[in-house]
Parts: C-alpha cells; structure tokens; sequence
C-alpha cells in the first residue's frame, strides 16, 4: 500500500503508441461539445442532443472566488465524489453558437438523458483580480438537469464547507485485487493496476443538509467499467443505515 506525502497540480501530454490508453469520448453538437470519462465508459448519448435544444435549468451555488483563488481541490473533490462524472470539452474550432456552454465549464455529469455542468459568472468586478469575485453556477439539461444540478451544486457547498480550507486529502493507493473490506474508509476509484482510496474531511451525517444527504448517499453508484463510488466499513455501515 502507498500513501500520498504531497500533491501537485499539473497538466500531461497524452501518451501515444499502441500501447497508449484510449479515453473513452462522447461528440455532442456536430463534434462542437466533447465529454471525455477519464475512467469507464463513455456515456450513453441518447436524448443529450434533444436535451441541449432544449430549456436550461439553473442553480446558483452562493459559493464565490477572487479572480486570483485556486480552487484545484474542488475539481479532485468532484471527479473523486460525484457519480457519472467527466470533463466537457468545447471545440471552439467547431463554434456554431448551437450549444450555450460557456467558456470554463469543464466538469460535469451526465445520467438519464441529461447533462449538468459547472461554470462560473463575475457578481464583482474590480481593478485586481483579487477585487473580482465569481459566483460558481450549475448549469443543466434534459429531464433529470434539476436533479443534476442540485446534486452538483450540493458538491461545491459541501467543498465550500468542509475541504477549501483543508487542502488536498489524504490518498491510499492499493492492488488492483484489493477486497473492499480491507480497504480504509474513503471514495474509491478503480484504476487498471491499482484501486485508490481518498479520504476527504467531511461532516457528521447528523450535520448535513437534506439536499447534500440526498448528493452524497448517490456517490454509493458505481460507474461501469471503473469509477468512484464509497467505501464504509461494514460495522460503520450497519450503524449508519439505522441513523438514516
């Protein structure tokens, strides 16, 4: 087993040749919007397409940064907590102005024909970045967009709360074999050669609000093909199902 000492944010050159590993991809909007799910499968695309032609549902977060503020960490918090999620990408060669995605909304989640996702509008301009403020929203299409967004923006409010102020989590790293009672308690990831455990500060369930209980008992789905989903020990979980 491995533990995480530090953590460093930084971008890679994808890897080629055949042995390179394949991103699964979803085009969407003539090739204009691309979802990419960096582990397990690509999406199922029915009813997105009808669902970007149609009405945007919108859910402020009343979570802000100054224009100079790193949040690196929510983007680990979403990707490692949230069911279902991937990375939107926007060809602005392919710009038709058909899909009203802004630019820098780039995590996201897709389930049932829908598609929410996370961007972020100025409410406070200034001289300095610092005296600039935007407001992170949650922007969402298809039937099940509220249901999305709520779930999302559940997920900033609760990054707000209880991880901006504590950095990066800790991170264990075990053999793809691993069983998941010998695993420590945490949002598990399943990689190809390894399984990876991230444990997060988080709040009692006893202190959390309906709306974020309601987000985070759906992280328990898993993704097919490997994904997040968490891990309770046994004796914790038969405690927490009496609590609920």
């Amino acid at each position: 087993m491995l533990h995480a000492r530090d953590w460093t944010c930084c971008g890679f050159v994808r890897d080629r040749s055949a042995t390179a590993r394949t991103t699964p991809t979803t085009d969407l909007a003539g090739g204009e919007l691309q979802l990419r799910h960096e582990d397990g499968t690509s999406a199922d695309a029915a009813g997105l397409e009808e669902a970007l032609r149609g009405a945007r549902h919108e859910v402020p977060t009343g979570v802000t940064v100054a224009g100079s503020e790193s949040f690196e960490t929510l983007q680990l918090y979403a990707a490692t907590t949230l069911p279902a999620f991937c990375r939107l990408a926007h060809n602005r060669s392919r710009d038709t102005s058909t899909a009203a995605v802004p630019r820098g909304a780039d995590a996201a989640t897709v389930e049932d024909g829908s598609l929410a996702y996370l961007t972020h509008v100025l409410i406070r301009d200034g001289q300095t970045p610092r005296q600039r403020r935007s407001e992170f929203v949650v922007h969402a299409f298809g039937p099940a967009g509220p249901a999305l967004a709520e779930r999302m923006a559940a997920c900033v409010q609760a990054w707000d709360r209880y991880v901006r102020g504590a950095g990066y989590p800790r991170m264990t790293v075990h053999p793809a074999g691993t069983p998941d009672h010998a695993l420590p308690h945490g949002h598990l990831l399943d990689k190809a050669c390894s399984r990876l455990v991230f444990q997060w500060p988080d709040q009692p369930p006893a202190l959390r609000t309906p709306t974020e209980a309601a987000a985070l008992s759906r992280t328990g789905s898993r993704r097919s093909g490997g994904g997040v989903r968490e891990v309770v020990p046994a004796v914790e979980a038969r405690s927490s199902a009496t609590c609920q």
